[in-house]
Parts: C-alpha cells; sequence; structure tokens
C-alpha cells in the first residue's frame, strides 16, 4: 500500500495496530510527521454493512450513537446542548441568516431543530438514518443532487464527519463549491493534538471500523488550504459551552436531557475540558 500522506504527501509511519470493534481485525493505524494526521491505512471500505440499520441504533462499531432515538425524542434528548451550541455558532456567522447546509447530517436532528428556529436549512445524507429522516419530513438532500447547489450556501456544518472519511481534502473540495465566496465551513471532529503519543488510547481509533481519519489543528489547516479556504482559529467561546455539554454526558452515557443536569456549572467545566482536549482548537473554514 502507498505509506504518502494523502495531506502532505510525507512519508508515513505505522504507529500501531488498533482491534476492530465488529469483527476484531486488525487495523493498521498510520501517522503522518509532517502533517500530524493519523489515519487508518487499512479501512473497510463496505460502507453499506457499517453503516446499516444496527449502526444508526448504537448497535454498531459506535455504541455510543443512537440517531433513532434522538429522531423520536428530540426534546428529549442531551443532543439538544450540541444543537444548540452549533445554532448559536451559525447566528455568530450569519447574524442576518443564511442558507445553512448540514453536511452529513444523519438523521437530521440538527436542520429539524435549526428550522424550528427560524433558519433557512437543509441536510444532506445518505442510508438508513436519513431515509427515517425524510420519512419525518425533514429536508434532506441526497449526495448526487449536490451539483444543482453549487455557491448556494452561506453556512455549512460538519458534525463529526471527516473522521469518517478517507479523502478529506476531496470531500472538502466538494464542499468548498457549495459556498458562497466568504462562506462558512464550521466543523467538528476530535483534537488528536493531546494524544499524539497515545493514539492507540484515543477513543477515536478505538473505533478503527467507522473512525479512519485523525487530525490536529494544523492538519485541518493544511487540509482547508488546499481545498479552496482560508483557515481561521475560532476566538470565540460562544456554542462550545453546550457542544462540550453534550460531549462530556454522551461520553458518560446520558441520553436525557435533565434539569438537575442544568444547575451544574457547565461553563467552568467546559472551560476545564476544553483545556485538556481542545475541542475548540480546531480551525473553521472561510471559502476563498
Amino acid at each position: 500500500m502507498n505509506n504518502l500522506c494523502p495531506i502532505c504527501s510525507n512519508q508515513t509511519r505505522l504507529f500501531g495496530i488498533q482491534k476492530g470493534k465488529l469483527d476484531q481485525r486488525d487495523f493498521k493505524i498510520m501517522t503522518c510527521s509532517g502533517c500530524h494526521y493519523s489515519f487508518v491505512q487499512n479501512y473497510r471500505s463496505d460502507f453499506s454493512m457499517i453503516y446499516n440499520e444496527d449502526y444508526y441504533r448504537g448497535r454498531g462499531a459506535d455504541p455510543m450513537v443512537d440517531y433513532l432515538y434522538e429522531l423520536q425524542h428530540p426534546d428529549r434528548s442531551v443532543r439538544n446542548y450540541e444543537w444548540a451550541g452549533i445554532y448559536k455558532i451559525f447566528r455568530t456567522h450569519c447574524p442576518d441568516g443564511g442558507r445553512w447546509l448540514d453536511f452529513g447530517c444523519g438523521a437530521g436532528g440538527l436542520v429539524r431543530y435549526a428550522i424550528k428556529r427560524g433558519a433557512d436549512a437543509l441536510g444532506v445524507e445518505d442510508g438508513w438514518a436519513a431515509n427515517q429522516g425524510r420519512q419525518a419530513g425533514i429536508p434532506i438532500l441526497h449526495l448526487d443532487e449536490l451539483d444543482s447547489y453549487s455557491g448556494q450556501f452561506d453556512f455549512i456544518s460538519a458534525i463529526e464527519v471527516l473522521e469518517h472519511i478517507p479523502q478529506p481534502i476531496d470531500v472538502l473540495v466538494k464542499i468548498r463549491k457549495l459556498l458562497k465566496p466568504g462562506g462558512i465551513l464550521f466543523l467538528t471532529t476530535g483534537n488528536a493534538r493531546p494524544w499524539r503519543t497515545r493514539l492507540l488510547n484515543w477513543s477515536y481509533t478505538q473505533c478503527p471500523d467507522v473512525h479512519i481519519s485523525f487530525y490536529e489543528p494544523q492538519t485541518l489547516a493544511q487540509c482547508l488550504l488546499k481545498s479552496g479556504f482560508e483557515a481561521r482559529e475560532i476566538e470565540s467561546f460562544t456554542g462550545f459551552v453546550e457542544i462540550i455539554k453534550f460531549k462530556v454526558l454522551k461520553n458518560l452515557r446520558f441520553k436525557h436531557r435533565s434539569r438537575a443536569l442544568d444547575f451544574l456549572p457547565w461553563r467552568l467545566i467546559s472551560k476545564i475540558v476544553d483545556a485538556r482536549y481542545q475541542v475548540s482548537r480546531h480551525p473553521f473554514g472561510v471559502a476563498v
């Protein structure tokens, strides 16, 4: 197999072997000393088998996802906190509104949340979860419809998408074509920088059946620059209190919102978590 980094073309090295969740196969985790991109070299390409109904119900490679519950109980799910944070970030970048696409929207929960608050929002996704969202009336495009939406969006979110993609620059180029000049790409994915010397201990790499690309902030900055974006650092913590609140609760296996949880000092908690895991350090993209 080619050992060149798909981001910067430097030679990569084998960091270690991670066991898969689904059938205990060995996955090779490679890492690049140039841009610090890490990735699964022998990733699974049978996407219809791994991103099936079991996956989206939380019975697949990643037990912490449950898109069906979030779709059926949108007001009860702790995912509300993440949706609220992302919506705040949208309003920060688009205070007068704008057209919003949620790229890789799953069942479309964020899209529905945004529409209920007056946003002009669409999702794009294929597969079982997206079909459930469409049946619930959420506007979700198919991937093969995107060409007709070139240059139409002011804001695109890609929430926990890039870790699933073997060729991130190809996808980012596609996203750039959908944005107007000056449009914003806001994305979330785990920050590999705190785990650089112990990647195999990181929860992201422990689902190598589906998580196959791992980024440090400088890695993502290079990806954005190569894809037609200006990479900018996030200067405001607006929205991240809620995003980190969701991540903490999800990792503690909470599914339901609760008044008791809301009384905790989440601004302080989120700052402490962010200092450790550097959630807010990834850049965002501005279409040039």
